[in-house]
């Protein structure tokens, strides 16, 4: 059977991959013939049937003999035509259609047909012409105005196909098929809610309904109307549950609505009732990622490769999965497959950098953020990564550089200011690194993460009681935020205050005891209080004992250095009393 799918081959991928189920030309010529011979007529209606029931060359053949027997009879031509458009043998119809008008010359359907089989060669020029005869002979024939339309829209010639489905619609409101298609242009432009009211038309009356009640649904998630979304898609699956991609919308408005059950069971009832491909598994995987089920969704996204073995978009994926459950050796190869199927894949070439950043490979990194920068110059987070890679090896300049233009494109991003702020700080210039330090805070006042990085630029900048304020003030926003306590410790520390940074320590929960955080800040007061001559004897005492623990977890060398220098300094100071 020919259909839009056939017609539109090139129009976009939603047209691609969904409209396959109208049939723009038998129905509508079954009855075009201008001659009563009995015969022929009845070798015509059998060719019609047989074509009609996808037996084409039986079809060809009883069409033939139509024409042999009545040679001035345009349908029969017509029909001949048809059905080799059918096979895809775009000559041989162009030849019956030119046949057709031979015999008929005012026949405007067998020249919209005729302009039809000349756009599916590539030739819209020549397309064009002949439909404009057919307009000529018939300007109130709709279908003329359909075809063209599809012509146009194969061509990329959009708007102009707008234009003659608005015609074709205006001539025969009630063809379902006409304002489908305008409703497809409609939806491939973004014009959501223009085309819901062409698909809505077209259900009215439209037969087979699911077509139309899918992209009513896809364009409703599209506005983010999740409930109609929901509504249409369940009447789509209604309509025709053996589909998937109906499930595969109902599960995305579901994942919208946070509704994880009634997502994922979209996908299962899918799965169990409808023919699925690589796409489908792709989508369930996705979802499944979304909730963190890792295992799960690598499953289905593996799935997905065994349909498909080199679908990027599976194998992006389940980088992707990889990176997420922090198995890097894999996600790095899985992303340099990616690669290997297409070189130019800006976001492969971003996660590839950032692997190679958290290997401390700052060079490598750049040389993968480039290249993704030169694909995705609006990737503004780039910039940013590229200046934290030249912070990391020391080029400040060139670190300073693209901290301003993460800064110019991307205003918003808090970090991007304090990363600079720091940077600033290091080249000594501290009040335009409290520049941009007070610019973070401004924009998002109440993050306890903003509050303390921003207090960690103040502490580099021997700004005490501004980092201070700050570390207080992100632990009043969420008392448990333990690296903000960890910051105050520090601003004691730098202080001389080591007593006061010993109650701080003395206030965590042993849990935070555990973390590499808390080791480095009490590592750094015992180091401290180790090389400051002025220090007392209960600090001194403080610092033992917590030499003393943090030996009791750790068998670590600096701390035994730092705890032999302080037993010498307690020694010292006991022998002086």
């Amino acid at each position: 059977m020919t259909n839009v799918k056939d017609v539109l081959w090139n129009f976009g991928e939603e047209i691609k991959k969904n409209i396959e189920k109208f049939d723009i030309f038998v129905k509508k010529y079954k009855a075009v013939s201008q001659t009563s011979q009995i015969p022929s007529t009845a070798y015509m209606n059998w060719g019609i049937e047989l074509a009609q029931n996808g037996k084409t060359d039986e079809a060809i053949d009883k069409l033939r003999t139509a024409t042999l027997m009545a040679s001035q009879n345009p349908g029969a031509y017509i029909n001949l035509g048809i059905t080799f458009l059918r096979k895809k043998d775009f000559e041989e119809a162009i030849k019956n259609f030119r046949q057709a008008v031979k015999v008929d010359k005012y026949n405007s359907k067998a020249y919209a047909l005729w302009a039809s089989a000349l756009s599916e060669i590539g030739d819209l020029k020549g397309a064009i012409d002949i439909y404009k005869l057919a307009q000529k002979y018939d300007s109130r024939d709709p279908d003329v105005y359909l075809n063209w339309g599809i012509s146009l829209a194969k061509a990329g010639k959009k708007r102009e196909a707008r234009e003659k489905f608005k015609k074709s619609v205006s001539l025969n409101p009630i063809n379902p098929v006409t304002s489908f298609l305008w409703g497809l242009i409609l939806y491939e432009d973004a014009e959501y809610q223009e085309a819901i009211s062409k698909f809505s038309h077209s259900l009215i009356y439209s037969q087979d309904k699911y077509d139309a009640l899918y992209y009513l649904s896809l364009c409703h998630l599209k506005l983010n109307n999740y409930e109609s979304a929901i509504k249409y898609a369940k009447e789509a699956i209604k309509s025709d549950n053996t589909q998937n991609d109906a499930y595969t919308v109902l599960a995305d408005a579901y994942l919208k609505t946070g509704e994880e059950e009634k997502c994922l069971n979209a996908f299962t009832e899918a799965n169990n009732t409808t023919q699925t491909n690589t796409q489908f598994f792709i989508n369930w995987g996705l979802a499944l990622q979304h909730y963190h089920h890792i295992d799960e969704a690598r499953e289905k996204l593996n799935q997905a490769i065994m349909i498909e073995p080199n679908n990027i978009i599976a194998i992006f994926n389940l980088g992707v999965n990889y990176l997420l459950s922090k198995e890097y050796t894999q996600a790095e190869e899985f992303f340099a497959r990616v690669l290997e199927l297409n070189p130019n894949h800006a976001q492969a070439l971003f996660n590839l950098g950032a692997l190679s950043f958290d290997k401390g490979d700052y060079r490598q990194a750049l040389d993968f953020y480039k290249k993704s920068l030169q694909l995705d110059k609006k990737n503004t987070r780039i910039y940013y990564n590229m200046a934290n890679c030249y912070y990391k090896l020391t080029e400040l300049d060139n670190a300073a550089q693209y901290f301003k233009k993460c800064i110019e494109y991307c205003p918003n991003l808090t970090q991007a200011y304090i990363s600079y702020a720091h940077l600033l700080a290091d080249k000594g210039d501290s009040l335009e690194a409290q520049r941009k330090a007070r610019s973070a805070y401004l924009m998002d006042k109440e993050s306890s993460y903003t509050n303390f990085a921003v207090g960690a630029v103040y502490l580099k900048l021997n700004k005490f009681d501004d980092a201070a304020e700050r570390f207080e003030y992100a632990l009043k926003l969420s008392p448990d935020y333990y690296i903000a306590s960890l910051g105050i410790a520090e601003v004691y520390c730098r202080q001389g205050k080591y007593e006061k940074s010993f109650e701080v320590f003395e206030s965590l929960s042993e849990q935070v005891k555990n973390t590499n955080e808390y080791m480095n800040i009490l590592y750094l007061v015992l180091n401290c209080v180790a090389n400051d001559n002025n220090t007392t004897h209960s600090v001194v005492n403080y610092a033992l004992k917590y030499c003393n623990k943090f030996l009791e977890q750790y068998n670590n060398d600096k701390i035994l250095e730092i705890k032999n220098i302080l037993s010498e300094k307690k020694y010292q100071i006991e022998a002086n009393q």
